[in-house]
């Protein structure tokens, strides 16, 4: 039997997860009821329903319609249950899940599979997972973006190599076909690879280093051989190549603004714990697996942290693109359970302290907890197109007016994007994937400067309907009761 400390510490222990799985729950439901909310999601899974349906997901110049999906295919694929849904409302809401799972999940793989952690028991693992859940920024459970499966299969990877001191050629190839997943998830993905093969020279040798750099190979081009009968190889080279490396630079102060304290927290925050390891002298050996898995992920980090800086300070860039966090808040979460949990009354106090910081982060969102789902917007749009059938494009809408025309047209960030990198869209393929006749355009009322508006001059007049404005001719369609005036 444990000492009778011993039991009160590991009661305490469990409260605190209780209080942790209770703050994640609450979590989750927030960002589903939030998700659909988003014009964002919207747009994002536009290229999912392409390619269920037949539509090239990676137009070339002059075809169409346009997205705005400049990155790998692997997160279309892993998002076809949505466009599986009766309704946009459902499609949504299944995607919110997805993407979901793609943040959780792998983490989840690590601290339920790691064998030091399992001789700490469950509730270590668990705890484990919901401080990740609680800490990880809350845009990744509210925002589909291909970092998330690019994050994902990059973890596994490292983790499948961190596992055993020397992997075997099993363990080598699903980590290598981990890896080629990441990449063709999203492109930035690739300096991971640099990273692993430092790792692996330094744990097992020349000769892995080699074994794993062919296998990655190997499963790249099986991918890029299957993509690209499915896609076009022109396609390809267009949407992921082309125009991203067109994207000019942002301004850097207004860009450095716009998000300085979570680009500061994501970036020194890493960087200081990886300091305070090494010198305090605990930087972790090789021998452990949680060890193994640091040093790992320390190098996954260090490699992705100047392109994604760099991929910030470009046009269109955000916050998502820093994958560091993501890969060293798993491995320094297992570094100090496998180590800590429930040894002491002064490791039982350091897993309060984490617990109420994780929930304190959170503290905003818990204290007022969604009703229900954040769709009104959705039933006010099912009103307006109801009311002018196959004639209304909701420009950042895809999916919406998918399910009302059963038709994709041009997501506006799509001709965005294009436009951006300079290349030219002609009227008549601009017009060619809207609505015809189109009797207006449809932005969310918050959208003050409506890019796609000057290409459509003729709808020159303006009426405001709930959670949004309808562009059309004058005189007006047909109103629907909630229109309302502006000019």
């Amino acid at each position: 039997m444990l000492p009778a400390d011993n039991m009160a510490e590991s009661r305490v222990v469990r409260l605190a997860l209780v209080a942790a799985a209770l703050g994640v729950l609450g979590c989750l439901w927030n960002a589903w009821c939030e998700f659909p909310f988003y014009s964002w999601n919207d747009v994002r899974l536009a290229p999912a329903f392409a390619l269920r349906h037949g539509v090239n997901p990676y137009p070339l110049i002059g075809d169409g319609p346009l997205f705005t999906w400049i990155y790998g295919p692997v997160s279309l694929f892993l998002h076809l249950p949505a466009t599986f849904a009766a309704t946009a409302q459902g499609a949504l809401q299944t995607a919110a899940i997805v993407n979901a799972l793609l943040v959780l999940l792998p983490p989840a793989v690590v601290f339920f599979s790691s064998a030091e952690l399992r001789q700490r028991g469950r509730v270590a693992a668990a705890l484990a997972w919901c401080v990740t859940a609680l800490v990880l920024p809350r845009s990744h459970l509210i925002l589909h973006v291909a970092d998330h499966a690019a994050i994902a299969f990059g973890l596994l990877s490292c983790w499948l190599l961190a596992r055993d001191p020397q992997p075997g050629p099993g363990r080598l190839a699903a980590a290598a076909a981990a890896c080629a997943l990441a990449v063709w998830s999203k492109q930035i993905t690739l300096f991971i690879l640099p990273a692993q093969l430092v790792y692996l020279g330094l744990a097992s040798g020349r000769g892995a280093v080699v074994r794993y750099t062919a296998a990655v190979a190997a499963f790249g081009l099986a991918a890029l051989g299957i993509f690209t009968a499915l896609f076009g190889f022109k396609n390809l080279w267009l949407n992921l190549v082309a125009i991203p490396g067109r994207l000019p630079w942002a301004e850097f102060w207004p860009r450095f603004t716009m998000r300085p304290w979570v680009l500061g927290l994501q970036v020194l925050g890493p960087i200081g714990v990886l300091v305070a390891l090494w010198r305090s002298g605990r930087w972790p050996t090789r021998e452990t697996e949680s060890g193994r898995f640091l040093q790992v992920s320390a190098l996954a980090a260090a490699a992705m942290l100047p392109v994604g800086l760099a991929g910030y300070f470009k046009i269109g860039g955000d916050i998502n693109l820093l994958h560091s966090v993501d890969y060293l808040l798993p491995a320094l979460l297992l570094l100090w359970l496998t180590r800590d949990v429930p040894a002491s009354r002064l490791a039982t106090a350091r897993v309060l302290v984490v617990v109420a910081l994780a929930l304190g982060l959170r503290a905003p969102e818990l204290k007022s907890p969604a009703r229900g789902p954040f769709t009104a917007h959705l039933e006010s749009a099912a009103r307006l197109l109801a009311a002018h059938p196959h004639a209304l494009w909701f420009p950042q809408q895809p999916v919406l007016t998918f399910y009302a025309d059963g038709r994709l047209w041009h997501s506006e960030d799509g001709v965005l994007t294009r436009s951006i990198a300079n290349y030219g869209i002609r009227e008549p393929e601009f017009r060619g994937h809207l609505p015809k006749p189109l009797a207006g355009a449809v932005y969310p009322e918050a959208v003050q400067f409506p890019f796609a508006m000057p290409l459509l001059t003729e709808l020159n007049q303006t009426s405001r309907h709930a959670y949004w404005t309808l562009y059309h001719r004058s005189p007006p369609p047909a109103a629907s009761p909630a229109a309302v005036p502006t000019r």
